[in-house]
């Protein structure tokens, strides 16, 4: 451990204009953070890295904020969460390291060999996204063209945003086939709104998987499928309340296939939680990030592919191969101690 402690900070996490950083002692929970913040996970994700850390009197960020810091130097490294438009942060240059969930490269998920329109939606966001970004990745190539130094932009796990420690259940005993729980659109929108009618990403993909899996319900009325759609954006339940978060937990836990849709991006909490389970997972496209290349996770093109559920869910064999696989994954790549030993290499490495 350092002799001298790092210090660490919360930092703009409800997008308010606050003057001052609030300090954080983590894996303590501390008030500032709400729903979607992954505090505790990244509480435990700290505790993790101070253990193998040689580094001292460094000073951490946890922070959504990708415009500012309250100081930069040598030893300041920022943990960047929430922005799922992947964005190059305006201090690149500043701080000795970034950390950051959702990367500063975003997946086209784009299909040459399956078009559709919903391909068509994915493709035009993907662009969209790559215009926003555009000012941010011609700074930083300007910087580093001119050999200015720049600092290293890591990748990092969302983890999970609400989840309770449980036992883990067996996966032959579990009583839920198939699950989902989530909404169809960030939020309601006007019959007077474009976006109601052209759909977005999100609410098309969601849309499709569960006119497939209802689909399923009629023709397999055996396969015990539970869903669970709100009208808007949620964190699983309502994480503000403990009843709540340990019913989710105990539903993810009684799960043997948790069906993860893509969100406003590809990557959502859904995948952690259910991986941290040992769920099977079926999701879409996933970005080319360390922690997913490789991951026992079922990626299909379609949601009309849902007859892999069935091929799951008849062979007990593979369900029992995929639910070792799916915890080890996640012990070895997106637990909080496999995080924390990672943010530690890298930090080593910037000395």
């Amino acid at each position: 451990m350092p002799s001298s402690p790092n210090k660490f900070y919360i930092w703009n996490l409800r997008l308010e204009s606050d003057a001052q950083p609030i300090a954080w002692n983590p894996p303590e929970s501390n008030e500032a953070f709400q729903g979607g913040d992954c505090g505790e996970y990244f509480g435990k994700v700290f505790e993790a890295m101070q253990q193998k850390l040689e580094i001292e009197n460094l000073v951490f960020y946890f922070t959504r904020d990708i415009d500012r810091l309250p100081s930069y130097g040598e030893n300041v490294v920022a943990v960047v969460i929430g922005d799922e438009w992947s964005r190059i942060p305006k201090y690149f240059h500043k701080v000795r390291a970034v950390f950051k969930c959702y990367g500063i490269n975003s997946s086209s998920g784009f299909n040459l060999l399956q078009p559709s329109y919903l391909n068509l939606l994915t493709f035009t966001q993907f662009i969209g996204n790559q215009i926003v970004n555009s000012s941010r990745w011609i700074n930083h190539s300007f910087y580093r063209l001119r050999r200015r130094k720049t600092s290293p932009i890591y990748d990092i796990p969302l983890g999970y945003s609400n989840l309770v420690e449980l036992p883990v259940k067996p996966i032959l005993e579990r009583g839920t086939d198939v699950f989902f729980a989530g909404s169809v659109v960030h939020r309601p929108r006007s019959k007077w709104s474009l976006k109601y009618w052209i759909k977005t990403p999100k609410s098309l993909s969601r849309s499709q998987m569960l006119a497939n899996i209802d689909r399923i319900k009629k023709t397999q009325p055996e396969i015990s499928v539970e869903l669970s759609v709100t009208e808007g954006f949620v964190v699983s339940y309502d994480p503000t309340k403990s009843a709540d978060a340990k019913s989710y937990s105990e539903k993810m836990m009684n799960t043997k296939v948790c069906l993860v849709p893509r969100g406003t991006s590809f990557e959502t909490f859904r995948f952690f939680e259910a991986m941290r389970c040992g769920c099977l997972i079926i999701t879409e496209s996933l970005p080319p990030r360390w922690f997913y290349d490789g991951s026992p996770a079922i990626q299909v093109r379609d949601w009309r592919e849902m007859k892999v559920v069935l091929e799951l869910l008849s062979d007990r064999e593979l369900l029992e191969s995929k639910h070792q696989a799916a915890l080890r994954w996640w012990q070895e790549k997106c637990s909080e101690t496999a995080v924390g030993e990672y943010i530690a290499e890298k930090l080593q490495q910037t000395r």
